[in-house]
């Protein structure tokens, strides 16, 4: 029998205690959920935006290749 003990478990429990004397405490994680759900869209918004650039780089790469190789071979 293993004994497998989160160690957050403790500071989780004391984190628990602490916010159970604030008389808003649900109004401050309330607060700090917004800003991460925010920073969260915020993240991703910026990441399918450089997948696009990538994206669109790429096919530019690809369309400007052709157009040397096309170049090249009619001299």
């Amino acid at each position: 029998m293993s004994n497998k003990t989160n160690p957050f478990s403790l500071f989780l429990i004391l984190v628990l205690l602490i916010l159970s004397t604030d008389n808003q405490a649900d109004v401050k994680l309330g607060f700090v959920r917004g800003l991460i759900d925010q920073t969260s869209q915020s993240l991703s918004a910026l990441r399918e935006g450089i997948t696009a650039m990538n994206s669109s780089f790429e096919q530019a790469s690809a369309l400007f290749m052709n157009a040397n190789n096309k170049s090249g071979d009619a001299k």
